[in-house]
């Protein structure tokens, strides 16, 4: 009876080369060369689709094992200028949805506060130009 054993994982890295191709290198997978230089893993696809099928295959290839026996983990590697522009979307993105939490929060204070002073809550709503029913939603 055969055991079932998980799967080996490795780990990918694809970026875009010069031309139409993707490169995929997996570095946890070496031989030596013939002058004693380390030579990678490396393979290729068309398509960043294909990316991950392809990595699996160089990888199966390379310990000569089945498909199943092996996960790739892909990591893809964007141009400098557009990583950097993602990362600061990214951050921005952040920083927008703590202001637009903190702008919520200071809403809420601001109901509480003026309700606290003695306005109804049709006072309170004319008052901040919202309906009676978003001063309610903010009320609680």
């Amino acid at each position: 009876m055969k055991t079932s054993q998980m799967p080996r994982t490795l780990h990918a890295r694809a970026y875009r080369d010069t031309g139409k191709w993707w490169t995929i290198e997996i570095p946890e997978l070496t031989s030596t060369g013939p002058n004693g230089s380390t030579i990678i893993a490396i393979g290729g696809a068309v398509a960043l689709k294909d990316v991950d099928q392809a990595a699996r295959d160089l990888a199966a290839v390379w310990l000569d094992v089945d498909n199943d026996e092996i996960t790739v983990e892909v990591t893809v590697e964007l141009p400098e200028a557009a990583a950097t522009m993602w990362a600061e979307a990214n951050e921005n993105e952040e920083h927008s949805r703590e202001a637009a939490a903190a702008a919520a929060r200071l809403r809420r204070e601001a109901v509480q506060t003026l309700k606290k002073s003695g306005l109804t809550q049709a006072d309170v709503a004319r008052a901040l130009g919202l309906s009676a029913q978003r001063i309610s939603q903010l009320s609680h």
